[in-house]
């Protein structure tokens, strides 16, 4: 009678931690079913160099000039190292952007936030990546890829006098360009 009293009491425990995890989240949610759908629904042959999984730096810079002299002075006003990992994953034929960026810093393993869109330009020398946020409309990045593992993407606004500067730095974790070295252009 005991073991059957515990066992009701473990079995209400897990049910209420359960139903504590699942809390809406305000992005659009893809599963693990749902990406793994999207991985293998691709067309076959060489995968994209800008798939992969990538860790996300970022500096944000204030450019004001100075009042009697005129010069320029820039301030960091924050730097955040390797604050996230994504993955950028290659999104369906037929909708409105050519990748999707998946936060993989997720507390529910079992669904990832769709967090951000990024699509290549006419010209295929860039990339434009649009980063949502919960509430707001987001902001719109003008992205290179400055080596095969690593994009670098620049948003800017102005803010009264001072010019505000986000820049986010992309560096590819998975899968790696292997023999190939950091070049500057």
């Amino acid at each position: 009678m005991l073991a059957l009293f515990i066992c009701n009491l473990l079995q209400a425990q897990q049910i209420a931690k359960t139903k504590s995890r699942t809390k809406s989240s305000p992005f659009e949610e893809i599963d693990f079913e749902g990406m793994m759908r999207r991985y293998f629904g691709k067309d076959s042959g060489p995968m994209n160099p800008t798939e992969g999984i990538y860790s996300v730096s970022c500096v944000i810079k204030k450019t004001t000039k100075g009042f009697l002299t005129g010069r320029e002075k820039v301030k960091i006003v924050e730097r955040k190292d390797n604050y996230a990992r994504i993955a950028l994953l290659k999104d369906w034929p037929g909708t409105n952007r050519e990748y999707i960026e998946v936060s993989l810093n997720s507390r529910n393993a079992l669904k990832y936030p769709i967090v951000g869109e990024v699509n290549a330009l006419a010209e295929g020398e860039g990339l434009i990546y649009k980063h949502y946020e919960p509430g707001e409309s987001g902001f719109t990045f003008s992205m290179m890829q400055i080596h095969p593992d690593i994009l670098e993407g620049v948003h800017s606004e102005m803010d009264g006098r001072k010019l505000i500067t986000y820049t986010l730095s992309y560096i590819k974790i998975y899968p790696k360009e292997n023999n190939k070295e950091i070049t500057k252009r």
